[in-house]
Parts: structure tokens; sequence; C-alpha cells
């Protein structure tokens, strides 16, 4: 079989194909690269990984806009009796103020987490989350002040992301990798605006208003996937870290989210599109609603994911020439803390079980941080090469 692009090997995964062999990539998040591969930018990275033979993509992420009224503050605060120092920042809307206060702890800023440049509070942010004093959400009145921090994109911003869309859809083009787009958060948002805790008990003691929050997340997330159709985007995401049985009981999972992923993966694929779900733990009780969602790929499945009954032979029957995987390594366990040997191990079970018949991408779940060590990728590497080649064996 000819050398593939690697676009064409991962459309092909995508579309549970057999490709010219498994393809490998690695989500970078906080990780510094040996000197020789540094980058500086999404398309230095991709460059970087395809200079050792790894595969890559770019991506495109529309951005939330708020109503042209609305003020935004931001201060710190000293809380008696708190050890932290509490950052505050205050969104003042027509109708009405919202307002977050997260303690600034002795980590926020860490090479864990590069998005953190300095104190202050981002809108979305897992961060955020067990840090919370004041969750930006927390009763029915505040969604109406919520809408003014979701809406559409004015016409001059539309025309900028359409320009900056082609900008990075011509450089894909020019590498020859996968253009992903990135515009639904679904439950990442909820937990985002109201903590864990918040969000799950309004679930189950307010179901009407969790159900309105989704819908006003739902909605911009919509305009999103529309944006996104407008674009080259080959594969979009859906954010799925927090919809996971970890956090939600299948039964709540199918009221909630489902009929929405359904909606969305519907007008991906009415726009000739490829679906991705991101999920990497509390997965395995929602295989058969994965295959009921339509969704051509789950991106960052963990064959370890902090479960005890991770069956991949049950992943691949569930999945069989329906949905794809994108994942198979485990990072905080197996690559940080793993030998040799183990990795290797993982390599193979994942293209031996998974990578049968097509429709395996092999990545480290959830990404490569700052303390993951080169030497397991390095591992990684090595083994893959010795097994990638189809028929998967």
């Amino acid at each position: 079989m000819k050398r593939l692009s690697s676009r064409e090997r991962m459309l092909a995964v995508l579309r549970y194909q057999e490709p010219d062999y498994v393809p490998l990539l690695f989500k970078p998040f906080g990780f510094q690269p040996p000197p020789p591969l540094a980058w500086s930018n999404q398309v230095e990275q991709a460059q970087s990984w395809q200079s050792i033979g790894i595969d890559a993509w770019l991506s495109l992420h529309p951005s939330l806009t708020f109503h042209p009224d609305v003020e935004v503050r931001e201060w710190e605060e000293t809380v008696p009796g708190e050890r932290w120092p509490c950052m505050v920042k205050e969104y003042q809307t027509p109708a009405g103020a919202l307002r977050q206060e997260v303690f600034r702890t002795d980590d926020w800023v860490t090479p864990d987490w590069p998005s953190h440049k300095g104190s202050g509070v981002y809108l979305t942010d897992d961060y955020n989350v067990p840090r919370y004093r004041k969750c930006l959400i927390e009763t029915e009145e505040d969604l109406e002040k919520l809408k003014y921090l979701f809406c559409p994109l004015s016409d001059e911003a539309i025309v900028q992301f359409r320009e900056e869309a082609a900008a990075v859809a011509r450089q894909a083009q020019e590498l020859g990798v996968l253009l992903v787009g990135h515009g639904s958060n679904g439950a990442d948002m909820a937990i985002w605006l109201c903590g864990v805790e918040g969000t799950v008990l309004m679930a189950m003691d307010r179901p009407e208003m969790f159900s309105s929050l989704l819908d006003i997340i739902h909605e911009q997330e919509k305009s999103n996937v529309e944006l996104l159709l407008d674009t080259p985007a080959d594969f979009i995401m859906r954010r799925g870290y927090y919809e996971g049985a970890s956090f939600w009981s299948p039964a709540l999972h199918r009221e909630f989210f489902l009929p929405r992923i359904k909606e969305l993966t519907r007008m991906v694929h009415q726009g000739g599109r490829l679906m991705g779900y991101t999920m990497s733990v509390g997965y395995m009780p929602l295989l058969e609603t994965f295959v009921e969602m339509g969704i051509d790929a789950h991106y960052l499945l963990d064959p370890v994911a902090g479960d005890t009954d991770i069956d991949l032979r049950k992943v691949k029957a569930a999945f069989d020439k329906k949905v794809s995987v994108i994942g198979g390594i485990n990072e905080p366990i197996t690559l940080e803390r793993g030998s040799r040997e183990e990795i290797r191990q993982q390599v193979f079970d994942a293209v031996e079980i998974l990578g049968s018949g097509g429709g395996l991408g092999l990545t480290a779940a959830e990404a490569i941080f700052a303390h993951t060590p080169w030497e397991s990728i390095e591992t990684v590497i090595e083994a893959w090469k010795e097994v990638r080649d189809y028929p998967a064996h």
C-alpha cells in the first residue's frame, strides 16, 4: 500500500478503515520537547512531530463573545482566615451582575498548566472548579445574565474568524495534516460555570434549571458548529471530559446530553464532516450510548482511566465498524510511572485489540505534560514502529 499523507491516514481511521499503518499522535499540554523539536505555535509543533514520523493535526477554536454592553471588572481580595488570596471577576450585564471568586493557590502558575501566565480569573477554566469560593451561576436569575456572555459573533468577528480559519487551513494543507474544529463543551462548560457539586445537584434537584442552562450552552455550540462547517475543517470535536459515568449515571447522560450531542452530530454529518467525542474516564458504561450518538470517533480513550473494569475487547466489540478510537495509552500511570516493558505492552495491546480491522489512532490520554518523561515517549515510538503496520498484530 502506498504511503498516505497524515490527513489521509487520519481520515481513514475516522472512517473505520485500515490506513497504511496505525497513526500515532501526541497532544502536548505543558510538555517541553528536547531542543531539536522545540516549537512556539501549533504549526511548528506539527512540523516537529512530522520530522520524526509522528502524525499531527491543526486546530480551530471559535471564540466566546460577550454582548457589547457587558463590562468586566477584576480585582483581588484577602479573605480573613483563608490561606490564599481570592481573585474576583465581575461581569456587569444589562440583566445584572455575575461574579466569580477563585482562590489563587500556590500552584496557580505552574508548568503543568501553561494557559496561566499570571493572576486573574478565566471564565472557562478547569483550575477554577476545585478553587471556587463562589461559582458564576447559582440561581435561575443568573441564567438570564449568562445569555449576555454567550452572544453570536458580530459580522466583523465572523469575517475575522473566517480569515484566521482560512490561514490555518492553508497551513494544514501544506503540511498534509487533519484540520480539527473545537466548539462544543456541554457539561464541561456547565461545570466551569457552576462547579461539580453545583452542576450535579442542579441536574438532580432542579432539572428544569439545568436543562435551561444546557440550552443556553447548546445554542452557542450550534452557532460554533455552523461557523466551523463554513471552514475546511475535517473533524469537529465535542468535549466530554466531565460527561462520563464518573460524574453522571447513564440515565442522566441519556436525559440531558445524548439528545443535544445527537443534534450536533447530525449537523456535522449533514455538512459532510466527521464528529468526535472526547472522554478519558467513565466511558465504559456509555459504550452503547456512544454508538447511539452517531459519532465517528471516541477521542482520548484511556486504557486505565482510574477504573478497575477497563476491557478493551469489550470496547472493540461495541464500537466495531461504528466508532473509531484515538487513544489507547495511559499517561499518568503508564508513561509517568511505568517500566519500559509496561509501556511497550500497552502499545502492543492497543494495536492488537483496537487496531484490528481499522479504526485506531494511537495517542496518550489525556495529553503529555511537563512531567511526562521523554524516555517514555521514545519507548512508545519504538514499540509503535514494531507493530503499526497492517494487518495489525
